[in-house]
């Protein structure tokens, strides 16, 4: 009795260590696949974007450097993001595809795959790396 009790507890315990996602299938590192404006697509490689609880980081990931790296601020609420807070300047915040200090995007499709959103620029398509 006492060994089936200890295992009913151990499994209580392994089964409570499950990694808590508060954002559900949004956490985890998204690569930028394709950004399109009304007027150019843009198709970067090595631009990502990671959510993770209530911070957003993005990055910039070079074949022989370091990576460039921000972190915000991370709003997510009934289908829209908000990324804020990156202590960036705003022009090297355009390179990241981002256009104002507090980005605001609704979410078109999310999935553990994909996340397709959209703000008053355009649409971002994101593929989780």
């Amino acid at each position: 009795m006492k060994k089936i009790i200890i295992a009913i507890i151990c499994a209580s315990v392994l089964a409570a260590c499950d990694k808590v996602y508060i954002n559900g299938d949004l956490d985890g590192m998204w690569k930028v696949c394709s950004v399109e404006y009304s007027d150019t697509v843009h198709c970067p490689t090595d631009i990502y974007y990671s959510f993770q609880r209530h911070m957003t980081q993005i990055g910039k990931y070079y074949e022989d450097e370091a990576p460039l790296r921000f972190i915000g601020h991370l709003t997510y609420s009934n289908n829209t993001i908000t990324m804020s807070g990156f202590r960036i300047r705003l022009e090297e915040l355009k390179q990241f595809y981002l256009h104002s200090d507090s980005s605001i995007f609704a979410i078109e499709k999310l999935n553990e795959d994909i996340l397709i959103m959209r703000n008053d620029k355009g649409k971002y398509t994101l593929r989780k790396w």
